[in-house]
Order: C-alpha cells, then structure tokens, then sequence
C-alpha cells in the first residue's frame, strides 16, 4: 500500500485559522509513527483552493495514476478542495479504486458508499464556505464604497494607512501623478515621453523599474485621481484626497480618447501666449534660429515698425522675472500674519462655538416646550386655540434659531477653509520670481500662463503687465501689508488654471 501525505496552506483570510503547512505535516507524522507506516511521498504547497489549477496538485494526482493502490492523509479534507473540479477528481480517482482510503486525524473515509457521500458532503460545504466568503468580500466592499472608502491596494500617488485602514497621499508619488496629467493635458508629449521624463526625474516601480507607456495610460483614465471611485460601471464619491481637479483630468482624457487633436509643434515656445507688442497691441509670435528662440511681433495690422526687432528668449526671460518682482513679500511677514490670522480664528472660532452651544440648548427647550404642549393639549389641559397659537410660535422661534446655528457653522467652516490656500497663494507669488529663473522651459511656460495675462514689449523692453487673480491683487498691495487684508477678497481662492 502506498502512503501519500499531502499538505496545504493558504496565505488567503480563508485559512487564517488553519495550521502552517509544517505543523500539519508534524501532526500526519505522528498519526503515521503510531500505525507504523511510513510515507512514499510528501507533496507540499502554499496556494489556495477555491479553484483549480494547483500544480503541487495536480502532480499529486499524476503520481496516484501511475502508483495506484494509495492511501492519502491530510489534515482535513478542504486541504484536498475548496471547489468543485479538484474534488470530483478526487471522487472518480476512489471510485476507479486508485484510492483506497483518505485518512485525517478526525476521520477515515473508505471507498464505500456511505464514506463517499459523507466525503462528497464535506468538499460541497468546503465549496460553499469559499463561496459565502466571497458574497461576504463583495458585500463588505460594496458597503465601503458606498461610504467612500477604497477596500484595495492604493493607486500610485497613494499609500495604504494601516492604523485607519484609509488612503492617504503618498507625498513621494503624488508629484508625479500631478505631473503625468499635467504634461499630457497640454497636449506636447506623447505616453512614453512622459514615461520616460518622469523615469528621469526619479520615478519609479516597486521593482525599480521605469513605468511604461500603458501604466501611465493607466493614471491618466483613472477617475480616482479627482475623488470617483468606479466599481462594476458605477461610481462613487470617495473621501481621499484628490491630486487632480476634474476638468485637468477631462483635458487629458479628451487627448487620450482622441476627441481632441492637438497638433504637434515642431519647437515650443515657453512665452508665446502672454506675449503683446507694446507698438500695435499684436501678439508676439516665436521662431528658432540658429539654435536660439526669437520673439517678435506678428504685426496683424501691417503697420507695426515692432515687427522687425527679434529679442532672443534669454532676454525676455530677464524681462519675465523682473515682473515678477511686483509679486515679492517678505516671507516671515507672510508667516507672522499667517499666525496672527490663525490667532484670530481661533478667538473667532471661539465665540462662534459658544453663540452655537446656546443655540443649541435654546432649541432643546424648545422642543422640551413642543413635547409638554402636545401632551397637555392631547390630556385636554390646553384649549385648542392657544395650542395652536404657541405650536406655530415654537416652530417659527425653531426655524429662526436653526437658520441662525447653520450659518454660524457656515463662518467657521469658511474662516477654516480659506486660510491655508490664502498662505498657499502669497508663498507661490512670492517665490514665483527665483522659481521661474531656476526653472527648465516646461515649467516657465506653466508658470507664465498660470500667473500673466499679458505683457506688452516696446523697444525690447516691458512696457506694462497684468497678472491674473488673485496676483493681480498681490501686485497691487502694499509690500508690508497684511495677509488678513486679502482674506476677504473671493479671487484669492480662484486659481487661473489647475
């Protein structure tokens, strides 16, 4: 008789209360020394059994073929099979007599009718543990994404927190994935461009490898970046952080779908856009030559003596960065007002939370009044009328106050909101002048179209310039003024592009 020990571990929640697959050969072992026999043939494997196709498997049941006359221990008989083929080839091969017995420590099962459908019953409750498991994994997912919660592996740019068990960004990887949308929204680099400048710029897989041009495609269609979560055709809000707004991802995804075509240019040119020609009021056009970038007037009216004076790119960008100087703060005022504007919140805050706690009591006693009324008027202690009367005049004092509470809570959520981004914005203008000198082309022409609406050259120099908002605001005000001035103005939380 041969004697075939067969071990099974999965590393799956499906096994967490089962033995190491060491402890169950130990455990057989015993079982083997008692009844004085000894093994021809220890097969071992760590992979699940909820579906067919375990190699160690299979390569046990080709050694049963040709041995035949087997007698096969193991630790229960769900190590065998969790679904329905691997448990009928067990079956056919007892039925052909290739196996005479299954042995467990519990449990001997002969090849005798009764044995084989009591045997039969314990691979069919196997097979609907895996499958109840799997209903309860789907339910439980579902049930996270419907309070917008991310039940899988996080996406690049974020990482799994352990202790809350949510996503959270992952500050290494969310520049790149900010960056992917932002390059390929404009329209200048293909797929694997992108891949191989952020390969470049220091991004990488988990294996240190490049991410290649499908993995990118890959960010760019995924609705989770800007805060949907997609699941079996539906989509749901989700409650991470996004990396990107929606309509950055929509100008990518038109590029990538094709229903935007954007011609490839030969050169780009960072300043062409914010260009005008002080003389005529044309826009500035570019050409290379030489090796160099020259600016010019395109000199729409025909009459332009502008239209001949080239100025080299070097130059325009000495001009650029002078302007950008009008947007030069001292930036220990910005933190000192910073935190004196945090101070005031807090006092505010303060007040506000102590106006909405006697809100609050007030509109308990008013339903306290509510209930009292509606029981004495149901015991008849109170006329109707003047039930009545005091009904309605308890439920317009409860409206009133409960107007009141909102919009207290609304101020404190505002004040709260608004103050990191108003830091954000004065940081930015601040440090744009030493960014846009250190910067390569691509950022240039980001940070010009993002902060200028126009500026107008005249005898190759800067005639005037506008910003957009709110750095046009940050222009005008004075250089020792305070952050608190400006937190009143709407445009400071409006960015000109994503």
């Amino acid at each position: 008789m041969n004697y075939i020990l067969y071990c099974r571990k999965s590393s799956e929640a499906e096994d967490r209360q089962v033995l190491s697959i060491d402890s169950q050969e130990n455990g057989l072992s015993h079982l083997a020394e008692r009844d004085g026999f000894k093994f021809l043939k220890v097969f071992k494997e760590s992979m699940s059994a909820k579906a067919p196709g375990r190699p160690v498997f299979e390569e046990m049941l080709s050694f049963i073929e040709k041995k035949k006359d087997c007698i096969l221990l193991v630790w229960k008989l769900d190590r065998l099979a969790r679904n329905a083929l691997d448990g009928g080839k067990i079956s056919w091969l007892m039925d052909r007599g290739l196996i005479n017995e299954i042995r467990t420590p519990e449990k001997v099962f002969k090849n005798i009718p009764d044995d084989k459908f009591m045997m039969s019953l314990d691979f069919s409750i196997a097979k609907k543990y895996v499958d109840e498991l799997s209903q309860n994994v789907k339910r439980g997912n579902r049930a996270k994404f419907a309070r917008g919660e991310w039940p899988h592996q996080a996406p690049l740019g974020y990482k799994n927190d352990t202790s809350t068990k949510l996503i959270v960004v992952n500050p290494e990887k969310a520049s790149y994935v900010k960056r992917m949308f932002a390059l390929y929204a404009t329209g200048r680099y293909s797929l694997k461009e992108i891949a191989n400048m952020l390969y470049n710029e220091g991004l990488r897989t988990r294996s240190g490898n490049q991410y290649l041009r499908g993995q990118v495609q890959w960010v760019l269609r995924n609705t989770f970046y800007y805060g949907m979560m997609q699941r079996e055709g539906k989509f749901y809000e989700g409650k991470h952080e996004t990396l990107v707004t929606k309509t950055l991802f929509d100008q990518a995804n038109e590029i990538l779908t094709g229903k935007v075509h954007p011609k490839k240019k030969r050169h780009d040119f960072h300043l062409r856009g914010v260009l005008k020609c002080g003389n005529c009021g044309c826009m500035m056009t570019a050409c290379k030559k030489k090796g160099h970038d020259y600016y010019y007037c395109t000199n729409g009216k025909g009459n332009c003596a502008e239209h001949t004076k080239y100025m080299r790119s070097e130059k325009l960008d000495e001009c650029v960065t002078s302007v950008f100087e009008d947007l030069k703060l001292d930036e220990e005022l910005i933190e000192i007002t910073y935190r004196a504007a945090k101070e005031k919140q807090g006092h505010d805050s303060g007040y506000v939370d102590r106006n909405a706690v006697l809100i609050e009591n007030r509109l308990s006693g008013i339903r306290e009044s509510q209930t009292r009324l509606c029981d004495s008027f149901s015991a008849g202690n109170t006329p109707e009328g003047i039930y009545n009367a005091k009904i309605v005049s308890l439920a317009n004092e409860e409206k009133a106050l409960t107007k009141q509470l909102n919009d207290l809570r609304k101020i404190k959520i505002n004040a709260e909101s608004t103050l990191e981004p108003i830091k954000k914005v004065f940081l930015e203008a601040s440090r744009a002048k030493n960014d846009y000198s250190n910067a390569e082309p691509v950022r240039k022409h980001i940070l010009a179209h993002n902060l200028l609406w126009n500026i107008n050259i005249k005898n190759q120099k800067v005639l005037s310039c506008q910003f957009k908002e709110p750095y046009e605001q940050i222009a005008k005000t004075p250089k020792n003024g305070d952050l608190c001035l400006l937190r009143a103005r709407p445009d400071l939380n409006r960015r000109s592009s994503p």
